[in-house]
Formats: C-alpha cells, structure tokens, sequence
C-alpha cells in the first residue's frame, strides 16, 4: 500500500527549531566533520539575530540550541535562552562542558534552560582524548559534578542533565564503566548515540555498529542497561528508542530515510543564517552548498519554508531517490 502523499507547501511553520549558536569550538572531535572540514565562516550566532528569527514564529515549542561548534563559546547564550524561555520553549543543547566554569553553572541554571547535555564518549581519561581529541576529561567530569552539586544545594529541577556517548567500536567497552560515571556525578540519564560516519577521521565504517552488533557488544549494552536500572538511571538513545534497537536498526531496507519527518516539523539554522533541512545536513552531505534551502538573515522564513527550494526538497524526498543530505539514512545519521 502507498504511504499518502505529504505537502511539498506547509501552511504554518514549524514548531521545533534548530539555532547553531556558533560554529567554533574547543574540542577537536574524531568522529565530528567540523575537526577536518570548515563548510562556512567563524561565526557566533547575535542575540539579535536569533530574536530577529524567533520573532517570525507564531509558535515554538522547542528550540535546540547546537549545531556544528561548542554553545558556551557564545557570550551571549544564556541571554538567548532567557529570551527563548519568553516564548514559551523548551530550551536544550549538547555541549562539551569544558568552559562550564562555576559561575556560568549558576548561569545555566539561572536562564531556565530545560536541558544540558554533556558529550563525552568515554569513562577514561585515554578513550576521551583519542575520541574527543583534547586532554579535557578530569576538568570536564569536574565541571558537571559541580553543577550537580550545586543543582542539589540550590534545589533545582531545571536543567535536566544528561551524558551523552557516540558508541563506536572503539569505546564501547567502556560503556559499562560510563553509566558508572555518570552515577558517580550524580547525573540521572545516560544517551547511546549512533556514529554519523563520513570517511573522516575516526567517523569512518570501520567503526560503526549500526547493524552490526556482535554477542560481545550486546552483552556490553545489557551489562550497561542493568547497570543504569541498579543506579535508578535512564538509558535511552537519541530519537526517542533505547540503544540496542538503535544500533541494531529497524530502518526501512528499501527507503529508511522515508520515515522521517524532519521536512514538514522542523528547520536548521547555522551560525551563518543559512537553512539546512535537520541538524544531520552537515554531516551527511556531500554536496553542502546544494543543501542549503535559504538564509534566514536575509529572507523572511516564510518564505524559505514555502520557497521553491524547500519544495523541491520535499518532493526529491518522497522520491525513491532521497536529496543528497539524506541519502544513506538509517546508516550514515544518528536518529
């Protein structure tokens, strides 16, 4: 049976929206495009600018504030989630933590973010910075445990933190030991995240797992699951599913990107204005330029959404021949 027929045109815009605050960043991340490719100019994204964008929306109920760079390099962040919080978001962004100084935790909690994620990708200081390619793994498990710490003292709910590891073959035995860290600190939930591979650094096949878990490496995941459920810990995975049905997939053979619904709910901002259709264009295109769907900076968004590129986005997607930024999903993406 064929799946309905969705709108290359949208009436209303979307409600979730994806704001790069900057695309600089302090780690130098194996598995991450940006440590071997730069696709736009240094740039950190204004409050102005982001106030000039949000503005155009009648309705936003979330707003995630990463993209290619490190959020808390932008001076004016905690500004940006305050303004957010105005309009009535749910505010989140991952982030390295490692300029997550004691004042700026208070900050954090002060701006009613809802979420902090903290990527990580390793229980030792050694798998840390083969992966995240800085010697930043005591300063940052320090930094998070001061801002649990602090969440106790204060007895704040918000922001809800979590750990995030991109599970790779690399580290995976360490994923055990990860949820003991997080119980250590103090954090409440730990995410598995699929590697987004691209032939780069350490981002390459070789070291994916997504279909092709091993007896060894699901007994790694059980082992870290019961862990979690003894320390009364979340374990779950990006996209709302837990780590073994991500990495073992259930993705559509034939079209397992046509699930998605990413070109109808949600749009990609980068620190440049430029529109991309999810968070995942910048790692999974090859053609980036092509991706590009307009620039919010200097058209209304609008008519980007409704605009001829997005259509032709939309249409190519229902195609049994996916745009260039989504060609490949379910085996080069992270859901």
């Amino acid at each position: 049976m064929n799946e309905p027929k969705r709108p290359l045109t949208v009436a209303k815009l979307p409600r979730t929206l994806y704001l790069e605050t900057t695309n600089r960043c302090d780690s130098k991340c194996q598995t991450c495009i940006r440590t071997f490719l730069t696709n736009e100019p240094p740039k950190d994204l204004t409050l102005a600018e982001l106030q000039g964008i949000v503005d155009q929306f009648p309705v936003l109920e979330r707003v995630v504030l990463h993209g290619i760079g490190e959020p808390l390099l932008n001076r004016e962040l905690f500004e940006m989630v305050v303004y957010l919080k105005t309009k009535g978001a749910a505010v989140v962004f991952n982030s390295d933590a490692i300029s997550l100084t004691p004042k700026r935790a208070i900050k954090l909690m002060e701006s009613g973010l809802d979420e902090f994620r903290v990527s990580m990708d390793g229980a030792t200081r050694e798998t840390y910075d083969k992966i995240r390619g800085v010697d930043q793994f005591d300063r940052v498990v320090e930094n998070v445990t001061h801002l649990m710490d602090q969440q106790r003292k204060l007895e704040r709910q918000t922001p809800r933190v979590s750990l995030w590891f991109t599970a790779i073959k690399a580290n995976l035995d360490e994923l055990p030991a990860f949820v003991r860290l997080a119980a250590r600190v103090g954090v409440p939930e730990v995410y598995v995240q699929r590697l987004v591979f691209n032939n780069l650094g350490m981002a390459v096949a070789e070291q994916s797992l997504h279909h092709t878990l091993q007896e060894r490496e699901q007994r790694l995941i059980e082992e870290a699951e019961g862990l979690a459920r003894e320390f009364g810990m979340a374990f779950k995975a990006s996209g709302l599913t837990t780590p073994m049905a991500s990495l073992q997939g259930t993705e559509l053979a034939s079209r397992p990107w046509s699930g998605c619904q990413r070109p109808w709910t949600l749009s990609y901002v980068t620190a440049n204005g430029n529109v991309l259709p999810c968070c995942i264009a910048p790692f999974s295109a090859k053609n980036y330029r092509g991706a590009l769907l307009g620039n919010a900076f200097t058209e209304d968004f609008s008519r980007i959404w409704n605009g001829e590129p997005y259509q032709q986005f939309r249409e190519t997607f229902e195609s049994d021949v996916p745009p260039d930024a989504c060609r490949g999903c379910g085996l080069l993406w992270s859901i």
